[in-house]
């Protein structure tokens, strides 16, 4: 797994995870150094497909060989110590993040003094908590700074969107309330549509933005809306949303965020049928729109919604006959904004702590650009 491509005369970062369930968190900020300016190429191992090169110091070597690295930023609960001492020995510096109990690896961990001994080799630990810095604070006694820095994030940052495009649907909303079905297949449309003649009782002035999951079934879905006696325009045609505009259907290649930033609550489309595919929750998330969604996500996205639906962030539901009741109760405002502060939280956790990080290291670097680490 690679990260940017070397540039110049760019310092470079490897990032390795020790242990899988911290390779989201270093893929991300491995993304984050590559965005600042100037900032130093990178290259995330740890994943199945790029493992690392193992304890067998030749293999090491030719790792360090093929790519060479300025820092080496470790996570995971065990330190490699075979990679940590021949990084070392070439003069790469170390930073491990997001550190809970790390404890070095192979049988001599017990011997007193040998964990002080790995750890000083680092020029920074950020540690996860304040329990976590001031157990290795107590381990390392002062030979190398300790930091509470937080947990990385292990979700990506929404990218913007088009301002002008969003100004002008904004102005064209205007204070009317919004719902969002994010990349609906055809098989949901006419569950979404009764959804919408649902919640209209309850908020008649209420705008429904569709997104196809794809755009060339646009005219069919404003045809199906047509039939249930929808007003509705078509962003395709360049057709307006007008203050008596009930669905919009927007049938472009716009991304997703557009739409998003209008809209308080998003069904997630595709999760009421099993041969669906369904959009990633994060980014709806992310950007302050609580969610509605069924039974069906991918694989790597049930864990999210199931801490989502504990948090309160969203309503699952288990038929489609429940759409429209869920989107009514998150349109009232203080549900809708209590649940969107939740997901907000859930989707950007730890983002502070992987800013911080990277700066760090980009300090480091940028006081550090020669000579010895």
């Amino acid at each position: 797994m690679a990260g940017a491509a070397d540039t110049g005369a760019r310092p470079r970062v490897w990032l390795h995870a020790s242990d899988p369930a911290h390779l989201p968190g270093l893929t991300v900020l491995a993304a984050h150094l590559s965005e600042q300016p100037q900032g130093p190429a990178t290259r995330v191992t740890g994943a199945p497909d790029a493992p690392g090169p193992g304890d067998d110091p030749r293999d090491i070597d030719k790792a360090l060989d093929s790519h060479p690295a300025r820092m080496l930023v470790l996570a995971g609960t065990v330190l490699p110590v075979p990679l940590i001492e021949r990084a070392r020995a070439r003069g790469v510096a170390l930073v491990l993040v997001d550190a809970v109990n790390p404890v070095p690896s192979g049988g001599w961990r017990i011997l007193p003094g040998y964990a002080r001994g790995i750890l000083a080799q680092f020029q920074q630990i950020h540690a996860r908590d304040t329990a976590a810095a001031a157990a290795i604070t107590r381990t390392v006694k002062g030979a190398v700074p300790v930091l509470v820095t937080g947990a990385l994030a292990r979700h990506a940052p929404v990218r913007g969107c088009n301002a002008r495009e969003l100004d002008a649907l904004r102005h064209a909303v205007g204070a009317r309330p919004v719902w969002f079905a994010h990349a609906l297949p055809e098989s949901e449309a006419d569950a979404v549509f009764l959804a919408h003649a649902h919640a209209l009782r309850r908020a008649p002035r209420l705008l429904l933005i569709v997104q196809p999951t794809d755009p060339a079934h646009g005219a069919a879905m404003a045809a199906r809306a047509g039939d249930v006696g929808f007003v509705r325009a078509r962003r395709a045609l360049d057709e307006d949303i007008t203050e008596t505009t009930q669905v919009y259907l927007a049938d472009t290649e716009d991304d997703p965020g557009l739409f998003l930033r209008l809209a308080p609550v998003t069904y997630l489309g595709g999760s009421l049928s099993p041969q669906a595919l369904t959009p990633s929750p994060v980014v709806p998330a992310a950007l302050g729109s609580a969610l509605v969604f069924g039974p069906q996500a991918a694989g790597g996205d049930r864990a999210f919604l199931e801490t989502l639906r504990r948090m309160g962030g969203g309503r699952q539901i288990g038929v489609a006959a429940d759409l429209g009741e869920a989107v009514s109760t998150l349109l009232s405002p203080e549900a809708g904004a209590e649940a969107a502060l939740r997901a907000w939280t859930l989707a950007t956790e730890g983002s502070d702590a992987t800013h911080t990080v990277a700066r760090a290291i980009c300090d480091w670097l940028d006081l550090n650009a020669r000579g010895p680490a």
